[in-house]
């Protein structure tokens, strides 16, 4: 059904048309699920008499003018002419053309920006991935289900509320697969807030619920104001978190210890809780978080993968243990095109950490020694809390030709003041995610030279595994160059084409192909008597890019070890 129901002569302006999306374009707003709040107003907005309301692919034509507020549901949108107020779009994708230009605000649910021009959006500019679940009866759209929509959850007076149960993090070593579970209650104002109270079930520790083994995650957000907003957040936890993402995202790092029993990250067990303020003003975020927390060494388990599975896992790195209180300010600039395949802007994120008081111990260990010899026992040591530690990743993205992009990335993490840090605040350098020429962790110095024997149980009790760890993480200090050449090729892989042999498909199937040249150096530093500085290593490489999914071969230009590395990705590089 298509209905205006303003100005009568819009149809004439206006011709449906299934688009082509290549690279997503958008600014997320924080968070992509979407806000009981905003889903009502989208509701309001599309129930409105006096918009302009179209359901189904849309195209506006270069000249056309539509004269008031536009709702579009279904999409895609393809914009080559002006309108002249707001436009929600609900569950479709939306691509400016280089005339087209929308007066108002701009909504996107369940969709993104395929294209946009700096002049496209005079107004605010949000768009959520989290599509709308919806019913439409006699012209009216609601929440699917109505009052009562089982998938948003149950109505109230002040809010909605719904069971949750979703995977949290990544499927690893130590874990096995975390599963938080419980409900999360959503506030419907126009400032929404939200609740979780959620409790973590790890599958290393069996099908039992035993309280000693299992996490928690209760967590309340609230934003104020529509821009600039006021962030305000704070948490009550039982984690286990990666000491670093190591370059790759979470899916990928699942999959790769799933199938391949090959664990990227390490891991700490982080307890407490964390209070935050910050402020949103786009394309600027600032955060300040203040965290109260004990550290704790968590062993590798044995969780079961589908090849290797007999295999040992790779030791974990003994981290500090102990209380920790930090405060920890947070600086995101983010003006690219597109936060996930972006080729034109700049983006910025900056942390910087401050240890304020709290008592960190390196557990005594033993290292082992010839047989018949006593075995050296490594006796615990305390750590000076008050470190200062931090990150800065600068990327700029450049589109050099309508098809050729050349972006470039330095990234620094570790130390602030050059003194040591604990293993939970080093870096490591090394493998797909960062120099992919390398092995995982080759800049790490000299960590994993090293092994000790620490007491302690896994997760399930198993009493063959292993009690080795390394002694450390990593570097103090690390830093990482990386640049990039990428060229789409003029090749047509559409298979979702109306026109063509009379195929009719949504969503379109019509990825993009790339191929990408890349260069890469990195280099990491000690700041403790124990370990020494890396070497500089270099690699260079090529792939190909379909879509999110590239092949990629890499070739390292230093060390004895010269051959070629493939491996695969299922997002850009950077």
């Amino acid at each position: 059904m298509r209905r205006a129901s303003r100005i009568p002569s819009i149809a004439a302006l206006v011709s449906l048309a299934l688009t082509h999306p290549v690279a997503a374009q958008e600014r997320l707003v924080e968070g992509v699920e979407l806000p009981a709040g905003v889903a009502a107003e989208v509701v309001a907005f599309l129930n409105r008499p006096d918009i302009v309301r179209f359901d189904g692919p849309a195209r506006i034509p270069e000249g056309g003018v539509i004269d008031g507020d536009v709702g579009v549901i279904g999409g895609p949108v393809t914009l080559l002419g002006t309108v002249r107020g707001a436009l929600v779009v609900v569950n479709g994708d939306v691509e400016f053309g280089e005339a087209g230009r929308v007066e108002g605000d701009v909504t996107i649910v369940g969709g993104r920006v395929v294209e946009r021009f700096p002049s496209s959006v005079a107004g605010t500019l949000r768009v959520y991935e989290q599509s709308l679940a919806f019913a439409e009866r006699d012209g009216r759209i609601s929440f699917r289900g109505g009052e009562d929509d089982e998938e948003r959850g149950a109505a109230f007076l002040w809010g909605r509320s719904r069971f949750m149960i979703r995977s949290s993090g990544t499927f690893n070593r130590v874990e096995g697969l975390p599963v938080l579970f419980g409900p999360i209650v959503e506030g419907g104002s126009a400032n929404p807030w939200r609740v979780d109270v959620m409790g973590l079930w790890r599958s290393e520790s069996g099908l039992t619920l035993d309280a000693d083994e299992m996490g928690y995650l209760f967590r309340a957000q609230k934003r104020i104001g529509a821009e600039p907003t006021l962030l305000l957040g704070g948490s009550y936890h039982s984690l286990i978190s990666p000491l670093a993402s190591e370059g790759v995202t979470d899916l990928e790092s699942s999959l790769s210890t799933f199938l391949f029993h090959k664990d990227y990250r390490d891991y700490v067990e982080r307890t407490g809780w964390s209070a935050s303020v910050g402020l949103q003003m786009s394309p600027i975020t600032v955060r300040l978080t203040y965290g109260d927390e004990d550290h704790a060494f968590v062993p590798e388990s044995s969780p079961w993968t589908l090849r290797r599975n007999d295999d040992p896992w790779r030791p974990q790195p003994l981290v500090a243990e102990g209380p920790l209180r930090t405060l920890v300010g947070e600086l995101v600039l983010d003006d690219r095109n597109d936060p996930e395949d972006p080729s034109d802007g700049w983006y910025l994120s900056a942390q910087w950490t401050r240890g304020l008081s709290g008592e960190l111990t390196i557990p005594a260990a033993i290292r082992p020694t010839e047989v018949g010899s006593e075995p050296v026992i490594v006796p615990a040591r305390s750590l000076d809390v008050g470190l200062t530690a931090g990150s800065i990743d600068l990327r700029r993205y450049n589109r050099v030709t309508p098809d050729a992009e050349l972006n470039v990335r330095a990234l620094y993490g570790g130390s602030l003041d050059g003194d040591p840090l604990p293993s939970q605040f080093q870096q490591a350098l090394g493998g797909e995610g960062t120099l992919p020429g390398y092995r995982l962790f080759d800049l790490d110095c000299g960590a994993r030279a090293d092994r000790l024997e620490l007491d302690r149980e896994p997760f399930d009790d198993d009493e063959d595994a292993s009690n080795a760890v390394h002694p450390y993480y990593g570097c103090d200090r690390t830093l990482l160059f990386q640049v990039e050449y990428r060229q789409r090729l003029p090749v047509d892989l559409n298979l979702g084409d109306e026109e063509r042999d009379g195929w009719d498909w949504y969503p379109i199937i019509d990825p993009d192909l790339t191929w990408i040249v890349f260069f890469d150096v990195g280099r990491g530093w000690s700041e403790s008597d124990a370990s020494l500085d890396t070497r500089t290593l270099t690699d260079v490489g090529t792939g190909l890019q379909v879509g999110d999914l590239g092949v990629y071969w890499a070739w390292p230009l230093e060390g004895d070890e010269r051959g070629v590395s493939f491996f695969v990705r299922l997002q850009r590089r950077f």
